[in-house]
């Protein structure tokens, strides 16, 4: 005669080995995904990873690594080397675009100053070749036009170096830095005039004392700069010390 025992025994093993169903298995399933225990791993496409990390997805149709998941640290440094390059590279266009600039303006002034002695010096050789006759003819022409009328002494030497003198200090407004391309200006422009006009030392005499006139009036210009460089760095100076006072009070 079995005893209660003996039967809840068997009925415990029947019950361990007995097939399980579809549901019992798909509930045992359930109960061991990796999101419920963080000692399991999940395969991606490239490595078994914790199933509490973020794996790294590769997309294998292009072959490159989701940007989504490049460290912070890096993108920040692509961003700034971007920025950087983008920066110099502004500069240099403005740099460039400078360069022109600064010297079509030189360029400019050179020849403007180098036509304006031309006509001059022209003037004043057409003036030496009337006669008497010739000069007084125009004299009378002149009282019937209305052109400019020019003074007995308008192509002496004086009056010349006034108008090409004041022409350059024109030209060169505040910039002292052009001061020498003027003055080359007008050096070249004497010679080849010179040449075209006569040849060497053959222009009249009133030409040649312009040029010394001139020149005179360059040195003097010059003269004017230097003292006015003098006179703001002694000023730069001054500022300096007083503020170098003033910090140390």
């Amino acid at each position: 005669m079995l005893s209660v025992g003996r039967v809840m025994e068997q009925s415990a093993l029947t019950n361990a080995t007995a097939p399980k169903s579809s549901e019992q298995v798909s509930e045992k399933k359930d109960t061991t995904l990796a999101a419920d225990s963080t000692d399991k791993f999940v395969k991606s496409g490239v490595s078994f990873t914790p199933a509490y990390t973020k794996a790294t997805v590769t997309d294998n149709r292009s072959g490159t690594a989701n940007s989504s998941t490049m460290p912070d640290s890096k993108a920040a440094q692509e961003t700034a080397k971007k920025a950087e390059e983008e920066k110099e590279q502004k500069t240099r266009v403005a740099e460039n675009n400078n360069v022109p600039q600064f010297r079509s303006t030189v360029q400019a002034k050179n020849d403007l100053m180098k036509d304006m002695v031309k006509q001059m010096l022209t003037g004043q050789v057409d003036d030496s070749r009337k006669t008497g006759a010739m000069k007084e003819l125009e004299e009378i022409l002149s009282s019937y036009s209305d052109e400019e009328e020019h003074d007995e002494d308008y192509w002496g030497a004086e009056a010349t170096a006034n108008r090409i003198l004041d022409f350059a200090k024109q030209l060169a407004g505040d910039d002292d830095e052009a001061f020498d391309t003027l003055k080359n200006a007008f050096e070249t422009a004497f010679g080849e005039s010179e040449k075209l006009l006569g040849g060497k030392g053959n222009l009249p005499s009133v030409s040649y004392d312009t040029y010394d006139r001139v020149q005179k009036g360059f040195d003097d210009w010059a003269k004017a700069i230097e003292e006015k460089k003098q006179v703001a760095q002694a000023q730069t100076t001054s500022a300096e010390q007083t503020e170098t006072v003033a910090t140390q009070a």
